[in-house]
């Protein structure tokens, strides 16, 4: 089995976030919305003069709960996560790009996995 060092000065990963409204949101109480998560999670459109909320890039979501200490917010809004779609964040120190170390990562991960199976079925 190979050894690789990889120079890595982060790397993380966090679950999906999944944010659902449960009811809708108008005016400005969808403004209030918007201003509970990050900027691009919620969006407000207009539809028919209504400002109404939505929720366009919950990837965006920093795992806030500011919108829990809103009265009439709180109720509104159901916060997940979804448990098999992970995000991965890798800063490299400039030896290699991001998605090589990934990718290079998960290549000695299927191989260490094969080397255990190999191993314990003798």
């Amino acid at each position: 089995m190979k050894s690789t060092c990889f120079l890595i000065a982060t790397a993380s990963y966090r679950l999906l976030p999944e944010i659902k409204l449960i009811q809708s949101v108008e005016g400005k109480l969808a403004e209030r919305l918007k201003n509970c998560f990050p900027k691009g999670v919620i969006k407000i459109d207009d539809v028919n003069g209504v400002k109404r909320a939505r929720v366009a890039n919950a990837r965006r979501d920093t795992c806030s709960r500011e919108v829990f200490r809103d009265e009439e917010l709180k109720n509104i809004v159901k916060l997940s996560r979804v448990r098999d779609h992970f995000i991965f964040s890798i800063e490299s120190t400039g030896a290699l790009p991001p998605d090589v170390i990934f990718t290079e990562s998960i290549q000695i991960l299927v191989d260490k996995c094969k080397n255990f199976l190999a191993e314990t079925s003798t």
